[in-house]
This record gives C-alpha cells, sequence and structure tokens, in this order.
C-alpha cells in the first residue's frame, strides 16, 4: 500500500486532490519506530508535523516528576501541528506502543504551499484549525464533565 492511500483518512488532507496530496508527499519522509521508542519528547524543539501511517503511540505529559497518560493516537492521526501556530517546544511526549511508522512533514515543505499552491495551503492550514477546534471541544467536554463530578463531590462533603 502506498503512503498516498495510507494518509487518505487523515484530516489534514481533506478535501484535497490526490494528485496534490502526492505533491505534498514527495518531500516527506518516512520513519519507522519500534515498541517504547520516543517519537517526540516533551520540551524538545523541532519543527515537523506528523502522521502516524501504521501502528499505535499514546500521548504523555510530564508534570511535577510524573509522567501522566492523555489518549492514544493510531494510523492517520496528526500530531506536532502546534508547531504550525509557533509552538516549537514540544508540550507532549509520544511514545509507540507498538511498532509505528510515522510520516514527517517539515515546517518548511508545509509552508512552501503557500507559494506553490495556494489553494492547497489554504485547505492543510483550514484542516489543521479544524482539527485543533476539534480537540479543544473535546477537552472543554471532559473538563465539564470533571467540574461536575468534583461539584458533587464538594456536595457530599459539605452534608
Amino acid at each position: 500500500m502506498s503512503v498516498a492511500e495510507l494518509v487518505k483518512g487523515c484530516p489534514l488532507f481533506h478535501e484535497i486532490y490526490d494528485n496534490e496530496v502526492e505533491e505534498i508527499l514527495s518531500s516527506c519522509v518516512v520513519a519507522s519506530y519500534e515498541k517504547n521508542d520516543a517519537i517526540i519528547n516533551q520540551g524538545d524543539t523541532s519543527s515537523d508535523i506528523c502522521i502516524l501511517l501504521a501502528g499505535t503511540a499514546g500521548i504523555y505529559v510530564n508534570k511535577d516528576g510524573h509522567r501522566h497518560f492523555i489518549t492514544d493516537i493510531g494510523s492517520g492521526d496528526l500530531f506536532g501541528e502546534l508547531v504550525l501556530i509557533n509552538e516549537t517546544e514540544r508540550t507532549a511526549d509520544i511514545v509507540a506502543k507498538e511498532r509505528c511508522d510515522v510520516l514527517i512533514i517539515s515546517y518548511e515543505d508545509f509552508y512552501s504551499f503557500y507559494h506553490k499552491r495556494p489553494k492547497v495551503f489554504a485547505l492543510m492550514v483550514l484542516n489543521v484549525t479544524r482539527l485543533i477546534t476539534k480537540r479543544l471541544k473535546g477537552s472543554n467536554s471532559i473538563i465539564e464533565g470533571l467540574n461536575t463530578k468534583l461539584r458533587s463531590l464538594e456536595e457530599k462533603k459539605a452534608a
């Protein structure tokens, strides 16, 4: 199976024609990671965005000397996208839970489409914005649920 077929479901390429996806992929590299390998380390500086082509990886945040599991990502998931909005320090660890293949898109290659293919660039930026918005809404729902549980616990404690 070609890399283009593997990324078809990735939200980054929503509404982008196959030949345009092929053009984007032409300058990308694929890296392989074994189980427990760090794909990204929190705090590192980098300017690449990545798409998990195969395998499963975990997202972890290190805080107060402890590593906290956030969620798993799988085939077709985009990560590292915050570099596109000027956040070059990695905010989490991404660790392979099994053998993983990762498509790496450099910041420079991503932004080269601004001049080469403005429509494709605009769609990719829109798609990243949609993805970040979806994740933010999901986080808001989780926070709302936690606040409800906290209020319930406080009420029980007060009673």
